[in-house]
């Protein structure tokens, strides 16, 4: 309540002293205004005195002087008459010697000039006022006139006149021209004052001088004439009246009548000092007032601090106390001394054995002595000595927390800080869940690690398992597409059954690939690399597709991409052709696929150089929406019509760019002539090599006939050894075929010397004795068995698979489903010894084929058969009737759609393109899978106008193949 009292004190003062400030700055601004006042109206009575004495001064010389002038004309009058070329002398002398005026001119009364002081004056009459020269000569006093400019100089002029009489001349006028800016000269010195004016009126308020000089007003009259100030000459505050601000005005008469002297003082001018020195009393008294403000609110605010420190303080302490005490945790708290200063109830339950020890200012040894005692301390031990003196020393030096044991089994993380006066501050936390869970998580860890050795079992045996049925469909599908014996329509099934084995190949294979990329189990193997030959071969792996659909496939490879570089070539080919034929699958026929290749910016520091590989197209493009997903797994756009695929392509290029420490993306292209497109890039950091660090190519042999060989083929699946036996037979080969690793040992060793075996296939998981076992074995023997070439047939194709082939003794690895193609190409380079004794057939030349325009319809042979792909003629003779009925159907649900009808038009053109491609019609199959693709982006209006080259490709197509039938179809495609 004090407190208050003498806060309410400190703001009473404080406003006294402010009124107290305030009223003495006004009353000292009122009395500084009024002494300013004073001496203004006293400075403009002065000078519109001294202005009045100076003016009256001036004007009677020059009226005296022309008083005067008779007599002195009369002393050169001759015979009683004077000759106006002494008067002109004489007033040239006078003029001369006299600087009151300007030019002394005799004037008759008619205003023409008699004789003059200046030449000039004497030719032309001068501007005087018709009534100041009649005035003139009927009052017999001075008359001023004016003011009038000068007709030679242009300067303003008063021109005082005096009449007069002139022997042997008679009556004449004389006049004194005297300057306004002479005026303004005399009265100069009385008005160096800022804002003051000093004017010559007349009555009528007409200006006849100005100081300074105001040329708008020269002549005019004034709003406010002189008399209406005061006659008496004082001062006083009337509005202006050369200008809109307020004045101080005083106004005297001269001698001449109706003429005023009269000095005007800005208002604005004549308190600029006042104005100024109030602005410097306002700042002091504001700058005190607010200091004073200042201080009282400091002070203030100091009370109020205090309060609420006080406050603040009691407040503090309650809180703390309830906080250390709802702490899940122990705390405690010992002074310098180490005697106990505060602890909480949680404390003392953790220590329940230590707690009646545990009391303000008991000693931390005596607490740690009496609870090792009574076993509060499992790891004390029989020494309680020592488990006392070590305690003390990690107590007091600030060590790394610990753990300690409790008697009922629990743990605690013990920690312990000094604080800056000495004391130690001490926190005890439960940390029994925390050891059981570190306990659950080295389980987990265990268990994890067992996980992913089983999911690596798993891929492997997936491979081998995957690739051990496809090994005998596409081997066996192959031998039969091969076949002569077979029919064209079997050989058509058999080649469709090959297709489909492929395409289950390429699936199996992609999600192996990507079961690698997410066990971090896809190894580079990196080697050097000629970077443009190698995307060179990967666009002419796709090149045969582009073609296919009519597609411009080119290749741009910047000059400056360094020709060797460091990189895996097989997975960075996989990287690129699984770009390049997504972009093949999914631009329309005609469009364009660019690979380019170019830097993406200067060197790492590692010399790595980085490398922007694009893939841009003309297909529909991807939406921006999604440019990430789309490089997920099993993800594929909706196109509208289904493109095959698993949607893995992309991911694993995506791992592949991963691993290769690069980074991968989607964009727009824009340079797309359709307006649509996307660019799929990749920037992969890639060490340049030296020329020199290349390893030199292998030379490519012409490829000649293979001899026959003699193969023995071990495989423990009877539909593998079948396949095996087909395809080497197809080519020529003797085979033999055991079950096992132990029969394939016995057949080797038991060969007669004579008949050796030229080659082994040898699978790798078989029953009994397996492959890798078998050919160590094998190895073994002597020659020439021991050294027969051995060839790995298995389903499993993981690097370290492979490793552990060439680790046991094999020569090369193929693996399952059998190509026959690379079959033969193995069996190739591992014969090459024998193959190289015979001479090379130089290959046929390759002419390049001009692309003419579709065809109509497949032709077979010379003669020009219809031909159906696939199918043999007794098959195309029943089927091309079905074709001729469906295209003409079609045709008609085309023609007969209506603006409204773009969807079924869409369905129409769709069973159109199946049918022709199928039929072998290609250029109905290109205009209506193009029809297909601008339907579905344009207006229904102008989609429709399109279907006119359907149609008419339709028309013709129908014609041509009616006529390939003819009357009979059967005779006609016999």
């Amino acid at each position: 309540m004090q407190q208050r009292r003498f806060r309410l004190a400190v703001l009473l003062i404080a406003t006294l002293l402010l009124a107290a400030l305030c009223f003495g700055t006004s009353l000292l601004i009122d009395r500084l205004h009024r002494t300013t006042e004073q001496a203004a109206r006293e400075t403009v009575q002065r000078v519109t005195r001294v202005a009045e004495s100076t003016v009256n001064r001036h004007f009677l010389a020059v009226d005296g002087m022309l008083a005067g002038l008779p007599a002195l004309l009369n002393q050169v009058a001759s015979n009683g008459r004077i000759e106006p070329a002494a008067a002109n002398r004489m007033l040239r002398e006078l003029n001369f010697q006299n600087f009151s005026f300007r030019d002394l001119v005799l004037v008759l009364p008619d205003g023409r000039p008699w004789a003059a002081a200046l030449a000039a004056s004497r030719s032309r009459p001068p501007p005087i006022e018709p009534a100041a020269l009649a005035g003139a000569a009927g009052l017999g006093a001075a008359v001023i006139s004016g003011p009038a400019r000068n007709p030679l100089t242009g300067e303003w002029s008063l021109m005082f006149l005096r009449a007069m009489e002139l022997p042997g001349i008679g009556p004449v006028v004389g006049m004194a021209e005297v300057p306004v800016s002479l005026v303004a000269t005399l009265l100069a010195p009385i008005g160096e004052v800022p804002g003051l004016r000093i004017s010559v009126e007349r009555a009528d308020g007409r200006v006849l001088a100005s100081l300074p000089h105001d040329e708008t007003r020269m002549g005019r009259p004034l709003a406010r004439t002189a008399t209406t100030l005061p006659a008496d000459g004082s001062a006083a505050l009337i509005p202006g009246r050369f200008q809109d601000r307020p004045v101080l005005a005083a106004a005297k008469s001269i001698l001449y009548r109706d003429m005023y002297v009269v000095a005007s003082y800005d208002e604005g001018a004549a308190f600029a000092g006042w104005t100024q020195d109030r602005r410097r009393l306002i700042i002091v008294a504001a700058s005190l007032g607010l200091l004073l403000v200042a201080l009282a609110a400091a002070l203030y605010h100091a009370l109020r601090q205090r309060e609420r420190v006080d406050a603040e303080r009691a407040r503090a302490r309650a809180v703390l106390e309830g906080a250390i005490e709802t702490m899940p945790d122990g705390f405690v708290m010992f002074d310098a001394d180490d005697r106990l200063v505060i602890c909480n109830q949680r404390y003392r339950e953790l220590y329940a054995v230590s707690a009646p020890f545990i009391t303000v200012g008991a000693k931390f040894e005596d607490i740690i002595r009496e609870g090792a005692r009574r076993g509060q301390y499992p790891q004390a031990g029989e020494d309680i000595e020592r488990f006392v003196a070590e305690t003390i020393a990690w107590h007091r030096g600030n060590h790394p927390s610990i753990e300690r044991l409790l008697p009922d089994g629990r743990w605690l993380m013990v920690s312990a800080r000094q604080t800056p006066d000495g004391g130690t501050v001490g926190i005890r936390t439960d940390i029994t869940t925390l050891k059981r869970a570190m306990s659950d998580l080295a389980l987990a860890r265990d268990q994890s690690a067992a996980a992913t050795a089983a999911k690596s079992r798993f891929l492997a045996q997936m491979s081998h398992e995957l690739r051990t049925p496809l090994n005998g469909v596409l081997g066996l599908a192959q031998a039969l597409a091969r076949d002569p014996a077979l029919s064209g329509e079997q050989r058509a099934r058999a080649r469709t059954l090959e297709d489909a084995g492929r395409h289950l190949v390429t699936v199996a294979n992609d999600v192996l690939d990507l079961a690698k990329v997410e066990a971090g189990r896809l190894e580079l193997r990196l080697a050097p690399t000629r970077l443009g030959e190698l995307l060179d071969s990967a666009a002419t792996l796709v090149r045969p597709a582009a073609e296919e659909k009519q597609l411009t496939l080119r290749v741009q490879v910047a000059a400056e991409l360094p020709p060797l570089v460091q990189a895996d070539p097989t997975r960075l080919r996989q990287l690129l052709l699984n770009l390049l034929s997504n972009a093949v699958k999914f631009t329309p026929a005609g469009g364009t696929v660019e690979l380019v290749a170019r830097l993406a910016g200067s060197p790492g520091a590692k010399g790595h150089q980085p490398v922007r590989i694009e893939v841009r197209d003309t297909g529909p493009g991807v939406p921006e929406a999604k440019r990430k997903v789309v490089f997920g797994d099993f993800v594929q756009l909706d196109r509208g019509e289904r493109a095959g695929g698993t949607g893995l392509g992309l991911a694993i290029a995506a791992g592949i760019a991963a691993q290769m420490e690069g980074s991968i993306g989607c964009i727009d292209n824009l340079a797309s002539p359709s307006g649509h497109g996307a660019i799929f890039w990749v920037e992969l950091p890639l060490l340049p090599l030296a020329a020199a660090e290349a390893q030199p190519a292998e030379a490519v042999q012409p490829v000649a006939e293979q001899r026959p060989l003699r193969v023995l083929v071990a495989d423990d699946v009877p539909a593998n050894l079948a396949v095996a036996r087909a395809l080497l037979e197809s080519c020529g080969h003797v085979v033999e075929c055991v079950s096992d690793g132990s029969l394939a040992l016995d057949a080797l060793a038991k060969a007669a010397p004579a008949r050796p075996y030229d080659v082994v296939l040898m699978d790798v998981m078989m029953p009994g004795m397996d492959g890798l076992e078998a050919t160590r074995r094998i190895r073994q023997l002597p020659a020439p068995a021991g050294q027969v070439p051995i060839l790995a047939v298995t389903a499993s194709a993981f690097a370290e698979d492979i490793a552990a082939c060439h680790a046991a003794g094999m020569n090369a690895h193929l693996a399952k489903p059998i190509e026959r193609d690379a079959l033969m190409a193995s069996l190739e380079r591992l014969t090459a010894v024998e193959a190289t004794a015979r001479p090379a057939v130089p290959p046929a030349p390759v002419l390049a084929e001009a692309k003419p325009e579709l065809p109509l319809l497949a032709r077979r042979g010379t003669d020009g058969k219809l031909a159906i792909p696939g199918l043999d003629d007794a098959a195309a003779s029943r089927l091309a009737p079905v074709f001729l009925q469906e295209i003409a159907e079609q045709a008609r649900v085309l023609r007969a759609a209506g603006p409204e009808m773009v969807s079924e038009a869409i369905a129409a053109a769709h069973r159109l393109t199946g049918s022709a491609a199928t039929l072998g019609a290609s250029r109905l199959a290109a205009v209506s899978r193009q029809f297909q693709a601008d339907a579905r982006r344009l207006p229904p209006a102008e989609a429709m106008a399109l279907r006119a080259s359907v149609l008419a490709v339709a028309d013709e197509t129908l014609a041509a193949l009616e006529a390939a039938l003819g009357p009979e179809p059967s005779a006609a495609l016999a």
